[in-house]
């Protein structure tokens, strides 16, 4: 029996009753795929179903908005739910794809931009890799004691799954390691930057999106040195206000990295609040520079048929699979971007 039907099948099952105190779900999601998009590696949902879960929150009451407007709802008191919903990176597809399903709707989002990255024109590690694996010259990649069939789109996307973890890693590390693999897979030229340009993110601000901060070039944070904590942190928000005009609020840990040296860095910086990617509801108490969120992807909402599942994803986004995730160990996995 397959995980999808198995989930399926579980939110069947009358779940406990809620605690009636306020709550705050900050949904994390990252790109939006146009209606039959294949890339080898899918970071985020197509642009149907992000309008099936618009529909679906609207229906009940929970057009999304901003982390920063959810966050001052939660403050008051007040018993119930909210939903905000948030994209990291800084996507293109974000501006081009995601902006005219939530103006339609009259939702409102919080877009983290890695400043660094757009600034440069440069894609981030994972789409390295995926260039470089799609347009390998090779048909067999032998790298740290296993092989790695590239003759077709299902091995390579099997080799960047198994290649991911292994750029858990400094930025010269990280570089050194993704300059040795292109040459050895053939690969010329660097891989296309699909970020939002400055332009783009402009159109966010305009349009009453909140903006927030995601680092300069996205490093796992925790194998840094304080300085450079600091440094990728603060100089994020500040290349977002000098190019935007307007000072970002939060900030989203790059894959939830972080430790007390990031909390100190964003502090610092003056975040009022940052997220991480460990699932779950925030509450008045939460700390605001360690909020919980909680992915909502693309399999997470499709039923056993393939077709968008309103109860499957409505258990997803309530938390009714969090318990098994954590009997399985199953989290943000080690070297995965967020």
């Amino acid at each position: 029996m397959s995980g999808r039907t198995v989930r399926w099948l579980a939110s069947l099952l009358p779940r406990p009753a809620r605690d009636a105190g306020p709550a705050l779900i900050i949904i994390r999601h990252h790109r939006v795929y146009a209606a039959g998009a294949r890339p080898l590696y899918r970071l985020g949902v197509g642009v149907e179903v992000l309008r099936a879960q618009l529909a679906a929150l609207a229906r009940r009451g929970l057009t999304p908005v901003t982390v920063s407007e959810g966050l001052e709802w939660l403050a008051g008191g007040r018993p119930g739910r909210r939903v905000a919903l948030s994209f990291d990176d800084g996507y293109a597809d974000n501006v081009r794809l995601a902006l005219p399903l939530l103006t339609a709707v009259g939702a409102r989002a919080t877009f983290f931009l890695t400043a660094g990255l757009i600034e440069e024109r440069r894609a981030p590690w994972w789409d390295q890799l995926a260039h470089q694996l799609a347009t390998a010259r090779v048909r067999r990649l032998e790298h740290e004691g296993a092989v790695h069939d590239l003759a077709d789109a299902a091995g390579r996307a099997r080799a960047l799954r198994a290649l991911m973890p292994g750029l858990r890693a400094t930025p010269a590390a990280q570089r050194e390691r993704l300059e040795r693999l292109a040459e050895r897979l053939g690969v010329d030229g660097a891989a296309p930057c699909e970020l939002a340009s400055w332009e783009e993110c402009r159109t966010l601000a305009a349009a009453g999106m909140e903006v927030g901060a995601h680092t300069l070039t996205h490093p796992f944070l925790t194998l840094l040195s304080a300085p450079e904590q600091s440094a990728e942190i603060a100089d994020s928000f500040a290349l977002i206000e000098r190019r935007l005009v307007l000072r970002p609020r939060g900030l989203a840990y790059p894959g939830g990295d972080h430790d007390a040296t990031s909390l100190a860095a964003a502090r610092a910086a003056g975040a009022a609040w940052a997220v991480t990617t460990r699932a779950g509801e925030n509450r008045p108490d939460t700390p605001p520079l360690e909020l919980r969120r909680r992915g909502w992807s693309e399999g997470a909402c499709l039923g056993p048929g393939g077709r968008f599942s309103v109860r499957l994803a409505m258990t997803e986004l309530e938390g009714g699979f969090d318990g098994l995730r954590a009997r399985r160990g199953r989290g943000t996995p080690v070297g995965s971007p967020g």
